[in-house]
């Protein structure tokens, strides 16, 4: 894999801790450092199946999923991860779990980095179909990864001529999921010879804050630039905005701005 290591990841996002406007103390709540043992795909799932499964009996399934990946963001938002309402909502998720399960949820933290360590692909939307965790009456289902490849990889020729032209391209998810489309992108790009950290942005929208969550983990952890927006596509309605690691990194905020800056000057002159 071309991006940044995982260990050298984090240690930049650390890095970057002028971001964080709250010097509050740290989440009660610590998830453990990437540095995982190195684990194949089939195995790190199957133990994450394994001990997820084993973790908090007395509570439903949905819910335990549902606390993990809240846990998840919440430690990967570094423009948030010390804020005070950041820090009480962890605290009051972890009160409900024994140590062991917290132990646990640890763990599950690990293997999902082992997983994405050892191939791109959409982790969570994964297990989350594997874990039979779907809404029928939502229609709530993951695409299987090897179908969002195979979209990507129709389109990826213009996706490159973008990147030649313009040094960079944006792309937009309305209805993001998991965010496996995007990793497919990122993936097709790493194939290519190119670096999906720097030369790709991506805004994702989702109405369901678990799924905008579980997009905005991976996408954080594979290193791409992302705004994550939990809201309503179709009514422009949003109730909140996150930004992954990357994105502050490779200072999308300034790039982004003097790419909207160029577009507006070249559809000025051939206006005249």
């Amino acid at each position: 894999m071309s991006q940044i290591s995982f260990a050298e990841f984090f240690d930049q996002a650390q890095d970057a801790a002028p971001v964080v406007q709250h010097p509050l103390p740290a989440l009660p709540v610590n998830l453990p450092a990437v540095s995982a043992p190195a684990l194949s795909l089939a195995a790190a799932r199957r133990q994450f199946i394994s001990v997820f499964h084993e973790t908090a009996y007395n509570l439903r399934r949905w819910e335990v999923f549902s606390d993990f990946i809240i846990l998840a963001a919440s430690e990967l938002d570094i423009a948030r991860i010390r804020a005070p309402e950041n820090i009480e909502r962890c605290r009051k998720i972890s009160e409900r779990y024994s140590a062991a399960d917290m132990q646990n949820m640890h763990e599950l933290f690990a293997l999902m980095v082992c997983a994405l360590q050892a191939q791109f692909h959409d982790f969570l939307g994964a297990v989350f179909m594997e874990l039979e965790l779907g809404d029928d009456r939502q229609g709530q289902y993951f695409t299987p990864y090897n179908v969002q490849s195979m979209m990507a990889r129709l389109l990826m020729p213009g996706v490159i001529d973008t990147i030649r032209r313009e040094g960079m391209f944006t792309l937009s998810e309305p209805t993001c999921g998991a965010g496996g489309m995007v990793i497919a992108y990122a993936e097709c790009l790493i194939e290519a010879g190119l670096n999906p950290s720097v030369q790709m942005f991506v805004s994702c929208i989702d109405i369901d804050p678990v799924a905008a969550d579980m997009a905005f983990i991976q996408l954080s952890l594979l290193g791409i630039a992302a705004e994550v927006v939990t809201g309503n596509t179709l009514t422009l309605e949003f109730n909140r905005v996150r930004y992954t690691p990357a994105y502050y990194l490779n200072d999308f905020e300034e790039r982004l701005k003097s790419q909207r800056r160029i577009k507006a000057m070249m559809e000025f002159i051939r206006a005249m």
